[in-house]
């Protein structure tokens, strides 16, 4: 039973494979229009085989200006890569080039024009409030220019409003009361004065964020229809719960097709132990040691973290810069399921077979430049077991990061060092690929500063290929001079959802002396670094109410969680309250303190917790594209549809 569970599992990552043209020969079609860095472009080639291929941006005199991708694994036939205008964080250069595509000795060329920089917005911050019915959204734009606030209902797409902004931090407000029974997402675009525009960006927005509920009308000549709803099972968590508003929708005619699609309600969470396996059809191995799989995501429980960090990993044989594929069946002709990175990502053993190969399990590390797009899911699949190498660990330390909590914990000689606010990567439809691959790894070697785009992310070490552990990004409006460093449009946003794959770390120091510039200095006896998945379902606790917290009572802003903090002056003595109090009186106006991150208040965890409850989805944006992936999939393989206890774990909506 749980093999044939594990091959509907990788069936359900198998990769949209191409089909080869007879006598195919490689090929690069030339872009229809301007490549504008910072926006993402779609190129289409074309290969006579399975293999490896480099595409390289070449000057018209021939000097190489840049690598866009080395070794990327293709399969014969037609393919297809996203590309920004840039690499390893360098803008291409203005003008006509051109686009080389090479697998080995034989090379293709198409000419592509370079313009300036395409308009951008990051770091989006929305906020909804069910009680005003409105969503406000805080933003930061690149340039002066035009924004349009559009609406994805379903499949219909619908402009809002157009209104002119300014270079720099914004803000937008919308009325909620415009959202429609299929509504998944609001829309921001950023067009300059030259008529270019930014990548479309999401923030996944449904009517249950507002507590409206669509019920569709009985059709009656005498009566009005009134919707009773159903006693709610789900906990309440804050104090005065915004009022469900019900929108009665009437038909002409009892078509079953026009009937909107009811909203779920979360239902309480059971009682599950969550593990960075949970879901897998091996999530419980008797008889196996502690490892990262089998442990709870439990911060609390330090010495079952510690054993965990400290245990062997195992790893794939390989160059870091290479990725090794993971197939369906012990067979290199099988299709393949996903793809583990060199030398730093672990992986979990389940059998050695005695054919030479091995069935593992991990997180699939695809990326932006893959043909497989198995986005951070779990995968069980084989690999020849002499790929594969134990290495054990004798670091001083290693590093937790929780995707839920959105905090990097430090651990050293077997204990929690040191609490750090951090930014996960943030998916967007265009994008899915951004969100940070969850798994374990090794440290393997410092990149150092690096820019991307218009933003300098200092102290990078990188641990999975394309993903790396790095200060919080500034934007540097004049890079000859260092005192013009803007972190406004990065560092307000430690604590959530910001990144576009990589992990941002806090540059101010916690009262430990940890702080981003330590981890970097100190990085000769960095070991592991694990990432917890936020599965659905999984929530935060409440600190107890007797828990001690700190603020200065000579006017300090913040509220703190030890007696001494790099924010205040070292003379400054601090005063106590618990927090079961934090709600209460001034203590309700102070703000949490962004260097040594105390205990979130209890309405900001209800909000993680209500958007991670058992039975929703908290990011539809993703699901949408894995869904699409599985759909095509489906459609490939002439399979029926797969049942919802098979796509449980991977569309977290689904439900049995």
């Amino acid at each position: 039973m749980r093999k044939l569970l594990c091959l509907l599992l990788c069936l359900t990552f198998l990769p949209i494979l191409s089909v080869p043209a007879e006598g195919a020969v490689l090929a690069i079609d030339p872009p229809t229009e301007t490549v504008r860095p910072g926006k993402a472009l779609l190129l289409t080639f074309t290969v006579p085989a399975d293999g490896l291929v480099d595409l390289t941006l070449v000057s018209s005199s021939g000097e190489t200006l840049m690598t866009i991708v080395e070794d990327h694994s293709v399969t014969a036939g037609s393919q297809q890569l996203w590309w920004n205008g840039t690499s390893g964080g360098v803008t291409a250069p203005v003008g006509v080039h051109q686009l080389v595509l090479t697998q080995g000795e034989a090379s293709a060329s198409a000419e592509v024009t370079v313009g300036d920089q395409a308009p951008y917005i990051t770091s989006i911050q929305p906020d909804k409030d069910a009680e005003s019915m409105t969503l406000t959204v805080d933003f930061y734009a690149s340039v002066d220019g035009l924004l349009s606030v559009g609406m994805w209902a379903g499949n219909v797409w619908t402009l809002l409003e157009n209104r002119q902004v300014t270079a720099g931090m914004n803000q937008v407000t919308w009325d909620a009361s415009a959202v429609k029974a299929n509504t998944i997402a609001l829309t921001l675009t950023l067009t300059d004065a030259a008529g270019y525009s930014s990548n479309e960006e999401h923030i996944p927005v449904t009517p249950a964020d507002f507590g409206i509920v669509f019920a569709t009308a009985t059709p009656t000549a005498t009566s009005t229809p009134t919707a009773t709803p159903e006693p709610s099972t789900t906990p309440v968590v804050t104090a005065t719960p915004a009022p469900t508003i019900v929108i009665v929708v009437e038909e002409a005619e009892p078509v079953s097709t026009a009937t909107p699609t009811p909203v779920p309600t979360p239902e309480p969470t059971p009682n599950i132990i969550f593990t960075p396996s949970y879901g897998s059809p091996y999530e419980t191995i008797e008889g196996e040691a502690p490892n990262y799989w089998n442990t709870p995501m439990d911060i609390t429980d330090e010495e079952a973290v510690w054993a965990m960090l400290s245990a062997p990993i195992t790893v794939v044989d390989v160059d870091l810069k290479s990725q090794t594929r993971i197939y369906a069946e012990p067979d290199e002709d099988s299709r393949t399921v996903g793809l583990v990175t060199g030398e730093s990502q672990g992986v979990r053993v389940i059998e050695h077979l005695d054919n030479g190969w091995s069935l593992i399990e991990c997180y699939s590390s695809t990326f932006h430049d893959n043909s497989i797009q198995a986005w951070n899911m779990l995968i069980q699949g084989y690999i020849q077991t002499n790929k594969l190498e134990t290495k054990e660990l004798n670091d001083k330390y290693h590093i937790v990061v929780d995707k839920l909590t959105q905090r990097l914990y430090l651990f050293g000689e077997g204990k929690l060092v040191s609490t750090l606010l951090i930014s996960t990567g943030l998916a967007n439809q265009e994008q899915p690929y951004n969100e940070t691959r969850s798994g374990e790894f090794l440290y393997i070697s410092p990149t150092g500063g690096f820019w991307s785009d218009e933003m300098f992310c200092p102290s990078a070490l990188k641990f999975n290929d394309g993903d790396l552990l790095h200060e919080v990004p500034y934007i540097q409006r004049d890079r000859n001079t260092s005192n013009s460093k803007i972190y406004s449009a990065t560092e307000p946003y430690l604590g959530q959802r910001a990144s576009h794959g990589c992990i941002r770390v806090q540059r101010k120091k916690t009262p430990e002396g940890i702080n981003m510039q330590w981890i970097w200095n100190n990085r000769k006896e960095l070991g592991r670094i694990v990432i917890w998945e936020d599965w659905q379902g999984r929530q935060i606790s409440y600190p107890a109410d007797d828990t001690i917290l700190y603020y200065n009572p000579k006017g300090g802003s913040y509220y703190h969680k030890g007696e001494t903090c790099y924010s205040a002056k070292s003379s400054v003595v601090f005063s106590t309250f618990t927090y079961a109090e934090l709600d209460s009186g001034d203590y309700a106006k102070l703000d949490y303190c962004p260097y040594c991150a105390p205990a979130m208040r209890k309405a900001d965890i209800d909000k993680v917790n209500e958007t991670h409850a058992f039975g929703g989805d908290h990011d539809p944006i993703l699901t949408a594209a894995r869904q699409k992936y599985l759909e095509k999939l489906l459609e490939d393989l002439s399979l029926d549809d797969l049942t919802a206890g098979e796509l449980r774990y991977y569309v977290p909506a689904a439900t049995e």
